[in-house]
C-alpha cells in the first residue's frame, strides 16, 4: 500500500510546490503580473462580447421548429441587382399545386398594400376608447401560424386566421389596448372595420427577420383573387418543403415555372423576371433583396467582427508571451538551479504551463466581473438585448458550451505558456548559471517578431476604424439632392370618407398660414422609404415591350419647394390640375436624370414637354414631362439611383404630409399641427416624425457596427500598449547601468528616449509594409456593400502607421524618460 501511495503523495507535493512558486512569482512581479492578467482579462471579455453578438446574428430564425424546411420566394427583374423580397400573390398557391416538394405556403402583405395607414382602437365596457396608429402588422394566410413557431398564449393557432375579420395580437399589444393578455373574443376596430381577436401570441423574439404586433387574416381582404393574381408583387411568400426534399431541385424548375405564368407579361412589358428560393435562416445576413420587412445584418460584418474578437485575444496572448519570455531571463538562474537539483525538462515545462494556467484563471475571474459589469452597456451599444438573451437562452446549461469554453481556455493557457516553458527548459544549467542566456539574441529576435505581429494587427484595426468612420461620415454628409432638415412628416388619416380631398386641401392651406411653417406637401411616398409603386414607363411612341420599370410617386406642386429639390431642366409642376387622372388618363410629371438616360434621351432638355406613358390598372396614363430633377438619393447610399417619376395627382388619397418648418419653436409648431389634424380628421390618431431621424435610421446597423469596431479596436490597442509598457520597462531595467553611464558621459534625455524607441520605429515600419496590402483588400470588399462609397486613398496607409507610432512613442517615452531623469549614481550602483 505504501509503495502505491508514494507517487500520489509526491504528485501532491509537486503540485503544492508549483502553486507556491507560481503565486510567489505573480506577487513578486506585481506590475508584470497585473499587465498580463488585465490584458488577458480585457481580451477574453472583448472576445466573449463579440461572440455574443456574432452568435445572436447567426441565430436569426433558428428557433422555428421547421426552420430547415422553410423558404422564401423573392423575385428579381433583369437579375439580382433589381431583386425584391416580395412576389405575386398567386406564386404560393401555384407552387403548392405544381411542386410535389411544397407541402404548404403562406403569404404576408404589409398594411400599406391595402391602405396607406391604419388606425386601431378598442372601446371598453365603460365606453373609454384607446386609439393608436398601427403599422407593425401584416395581412397573413392562416397557414403562416402553423408553419412558423410563434407560440400562442390564447386561442387555437390552427384556426385563428381562417375566418374573415379576425386578428391575432401579441401579448404586448393586448396589454396596450386591454391592460391584460386575456383578449380572446374581444373586438378591435381598424379603420372602422371590427376585428375579432382569435389569438394572443408571445412577443416576436428579437432574432426574427420579420417582426409584427398583429396578424390580420387574408380572408378579410377576400382570398379568391389572391389565388389567381399575377400582378401586384407586394406579398412576402413562404413555402414549407416536405422532409428530405431538395431545395436545389425546386430552384432548378423555377425558370420553367416563371415562363409558364409570366411569359405573356414579360413580353408585353419588356422585362425579365426570375423567382428565387431562399432559406429563411439566410435572410437576415445574406439577403440583398429590396423591400425587406426589417433592416438586415451583413454576413461580412459578422465575419469582420469575428476576426476582430480573435485578434483582440491574440494581441493579449502575444503580450503574455512577450513579457513571459522577457521575464524568463531573470528566472533563468532559478531554472538552472532546479535542473541542477534534479528537475527534469518535463517538470520545468509543466511548472511554467501551470503558472500560465494560474494567470489565466485570475484573468478569467476578472473577465467574468467585466462581463457582468458591462453587459448592459454592450446591449445599449448594439441596440439589442444580447446578453440578457444569452443568459435566458439556456446556452449556459448546455454541456457543449462549457466543453467548448473549457477547450478554448485550456488551448489559450497552453499556447501562451508553452513557448516560454520550452525556451527555458532547452538550455543547459551550466550555460544559464554563467549568464550566457542573458546575452543570447534568440529570445530578443522572437520578441521582435511577436511585437511586429502586434503592430500589424494594430495597424489593421486602426486603418479599419478610419475607413469605417470615413464611410459613415460620407453617408451622413453627402448631399442627398434635397433637404430633410426641419421637415416633419405627418401620417395621413386612415379613417376618411368622400370628403378626404377637400379636407386634405383645407388642412394644408390652414397649416401654410402659420408663420412658423414654410411649406406643406402631400405625397404617396417620402425620402428614405422603399418605393413600392413601380411600373412600366415608356416613350409615347414605344410599345409596352420597349419600356422600363421605374419608381412612381404621386405629389402636388409643393413637393419640390418643400424639399428644396433642384431642377436640372424645365419647371416645377403647375399649381392647378385639370381633371381626375384616372378618368382623363392625362397628367404632368417630373422625372430624374436617370429616367432621362434610361428612356434614351440624349439631354435633359430633349425630354421636356414630351409625353411618356405610365402603366396603371386603369390604362396607360400620358404624362407630360415639364421638368427634370437632378439625380438624388431616395434611400441610403447603399442603394443605386433608380429611374423615378413624380406625377401630379391632386385628388389622391395621400399617405403623408411633409411640413417644412422654421428652426425656432418646433415643439409649439408640432402642437399646432396636431390641433389642426384633430380638427380636420377626427377619429384618427396623430402621428409624426422628423424626416432626418427617419432617413438616418437606415444607417443604424452601420453605425452600430462602427461603434462596436471602434470600441474593440481601442481595447486591442490598450492591450498592446500594456504590453509595450511591460516590455519597455523590462528593457530599461536590463540597461539601467548603461543609462547611468550614458548620462555621466553627457547623453541627453532625448537621446536616451530615442535609444529605446528606435527599435520600435523599425518594427512599426515593417508592420506597415505587411499590413497595408491586407487593409486594401479587406476594406475594398467591405466598401463594395455600398453603391456610393469613399475612395480608400493613400492617406489611410500613412495615417494608420503614424498613429500607431505616436501611440508607441508616448508609451515607450514615458518609461524611458523616467529612467533618463533618474539619478545616474543610483543607476551605476544597480546590478
Amino acid at each position: 500500500m505504501a509503495t502505491k501511495l508514494l507517487p500520489l503523495g509526491n504528485n501532491m507535493l509537486m503540485l503544492k510546490s508549483y502553486i507556491t512558486i507560481a503565486l510567489r512569482n505573480i506577487f513578486r512581479n506585481k506590475v508584470y503580473s497585473a499587465i498580463n492578467i488585465v490584458g488577458l482579462a480585457i481580451g477574453m471579455a472583448a472576445c466573449f462580447f463579440i461572440f455574443l453578438y456574432v452568435r445572436f446574428e447567426l441565430s436569426y430564425d433558428k428557433f422555428h421548429k421547421n426552420g430547415d424546411r422553410l423558404y422564401r420566394i423573392p423575385m428579381s427583374y433583369h437579375g439580382n441587382a433589381n431583386g425584391i423580397a416580395t412576389t405575386h400573390p398567386a406564386v404560393g398557391p401555384a407552387m403548392k399545386a405544381e411542386f410535389p416538394e411544397v407541402v404548404e405556403f403562406a403569404r404576408l402583405a404589409k398594411p400599406g398594400t391595402f391602405s396607406p395607414n391604419s388606425t386601431m382602437w378598442y372601446t371598453n365596457e365603460k365606453g373609454q376608447k384607446k386609439i393608436f396608429n398601427e403599422a407593425n402588422f401584416y395581412i397573413a394566410d392562416a397557414a403562416f401560424i402553423s408553419m412558423f413557431s410563434f407560440p400562442f398564449i390564447e386561442g387555437n393557432p390552427a384556426t385563428a386566421l381562417t375566418a374573415p375579420a379576425t386578428i391575432v395580437i401579441s401579448e404586448s399589444t393586448a396589454k396596450k389596448y386591454l391592460g391584460t393578455t386575456h383578449a380572446l373574443d374581444k373586438v378591435l376596430v381598424m379603420n372602422e372595420m371590427p376585428l375579432k381577436v382569435t389569438g394572443v401570441f408571445k412577443d416576436v423574439p428579437p432574432n426574427s427577420h420579420i417582426k409584427f404586433d398583429m396578424l390580420l387574416s387574408l380572408a378579410t381582404a377576400g382570398e379568391k383573387w389572391a389565388y389567381t393574381e399575377w400582378g401586384w408583387p407586394e406579398f412576402y411568400t413562404y413555402i414549407q418543403l416536405a422532409p428530405g426534399a431538395d431545395p436545389k431541385k425546386v430552384e432548378a424548375r423555377l425558370p420553367a415555372f416563371t415562363e409558364k405564368h409570366l411569359a405573356a407579361k414579360m413580353k408585353e412589358f419588356n422585362f425579365k423576371a426570375r423567382f428565387h428560393i431562399q432559406p429563411v435562416t439566410d435572410i437576415h445576413l445574406r439577403s440583398t433583396f429590396k423591400g425587406e420587412p426589417e433592416p438586415n445584418g451583413s454576413e461580412r460584418t459578422v465575419y469582420f467582427l469575428s476576426v476582430l474578437g480573435i485578434l483582440t485575444l491574440v494581441i493579449a496572448w502575444i503580450n503574455y508571451i512577450n513579457l513571459s519570455t522577457a521575464k524568463s531571463m531573470e528566472r533563468a538562474r532559478e531554472v538552472g538551479l532546479r535542473k541542477m537539483a534534479g528537475a527534469t525538462r518535463a517538470q520545468v515545462i509543466l511548472q511554467f504551463i501551470f503558472e500560465s494556467f494560474l494567470v489565466n484563471c485570475f484573468a478569467l475571474f476578472i473577465c467574468i466581473l467585466l462581463i457582468l459589469a458591462f453587459a448592459p452597456f454592450f446591449d445599449q451599444l448594439t441596440g439589442k438585448k444580447i446578453s440578457a438573451g444569452f443568459l435566458n437562452s439556456g446556452l449556459l446549461g448546455m454541456w457543449k458550451f462549457w466543453v467548448a469554453a473549457l477547450l478554448i481556455f485550456i488551448a489559450g493557457a497552453i499556447q501562451v505558456g508553452i513557448y516560454p516553458a520550452f525556451l527555458l527548459s532547452v538550455f543547459k544549467p551550466a550555460m544559464v548559471l554563467k549568464g550566457k542566456f542573458l546575452r543570447s539574441n534568440k529570445g530578443i529576435a522572437v520578441r521582435r517578431i511577436l511585437v511586429s505581429g502586434q503592430f500589424v494587427l494594430s495597424i489593421l484595426l486602426i486603418a479599419g476604424t478610419i475607413i469605417v468612420y470615413r464611410q459613415l461620415s460620407f453617408m451622413h454628409n453627402q448631399q442627398l439632392g434635397y433637404n430633410i432638415d426641419q421637415v416633419a412628416v405627418v401620417k395621413a388619416p386612415s379613417v376618411f370618407d368622400s370628403t378626404f380631398t377637400a379636407k386634405a386641401n383645407a388642412f394644408k392651406t390652414t397649416l401654410q398660414q402659420n408663420p412658423n411653417i414654410k411649406n406643406v406637401a402631400p405625397s404617396t411616398e417620402i425620402p428614405g422609404k422603399t418605393i413600392w409603386a413601380r411600373n412600366t414607363v415608356r416613350r409615347f411612341n414605344q410599345q409596352r415591350s420597349e419600356g422600363l420599370v421605374g419608381d412612381l410617386i404621386a405629389i402636388d406642386h409643393d413637393f419640390v419647394p418643400t424639399y428644396q429639390m433642384q431642377l436640372a431642366a424645365g419647371d416645377n409642376l403647375p399649381q392647378q390640375q385639370s381633371g381626375e387622372i384616372f378618368q382623363t388618363l392625362k397628367t404632368k410629371a417630373l422625372v430624374n436624370e436617370e429616367m432621362v438616360k434610361e428612356l434614351g434621351y440624349t439631354s435633359n432638355k430633349e425630354i421636356l414637354h414630351q409625353n411618356i406613358l405610365m402603366v396603371s390598372y386603369f390604362g396607360d396614363i400620358s404624362c407630360e414631362v415639364v421638368g427634370v430633377l437632378k439625380d438624388h438619393h431616395q434611400r441610403s447610399l447603399k442603394d443605386p439611383i433608380h429611374p423615378m417619376m413624380y406625377y401630379q395627382d391632386n385628388n389622391r388619397i395621400w399617405a403623408h404630409f411633409s411640413v417644412s418648418m422654421n428652426t425656432k419653436s418646433a415643439g409649439k409648431t408640432l402642437d399646432y399641427i396636431k390641433a389642426q389634424y384633430d380638427k380636420f380628421f377626427p377619429g384618427n390618431a396623430f402621428e409624426s416624425f422628423f424626416l432626418d431621424e427617419y432617413f438616418n435610421h437606415q444607417y443604424q446597423e452601420d453605425e452600430r457596427f462602427g461603434d462596436i469596431f471602434v470600441l474593440f479596436t481601442v481595447l486591442a490597442i490598450v492591450i498592446a500598449c500594456l504590453g509595450l509598457i511591460g516590455l519597455s520597462t523590462f528593457a530599461i531595467k536590463l540597461r539601467t547601468k548603461e543609462i547611468g553611464i550614458r548620462k555621466v558621459l553627457g547623453a541627453t534625455v532625448q537621446g536616451i528616449v530615442y535609444l529605446f524607441f528606435s527599435d520600435f520605429i523599425k518594427l512599426v515600419c515593417i508592420a506597415a509594409v505587411i499590413a497595408i496590402p491586407v487593409v486594401y483588400l479587406v476594406a475594398s470588399k467591405w466598401l463594395n456593400n455600398f453603391a456610393f462609397h469613399i475612395q480608400i486613398g493613400w492617406a489611410v496607409f500613412i495615417l494608420a502607421p503614424a498613429l500607431l507610432m505616436i501611440i508607441a512613442f508616448i508609451t515607450v517615452s514615458i518609461q524611458s524618460a523616467r529612467a533618463a531623469l533618474a539619478n545616474p549614481v543610483k543607476a551605476l550602483r544597480s546590478e
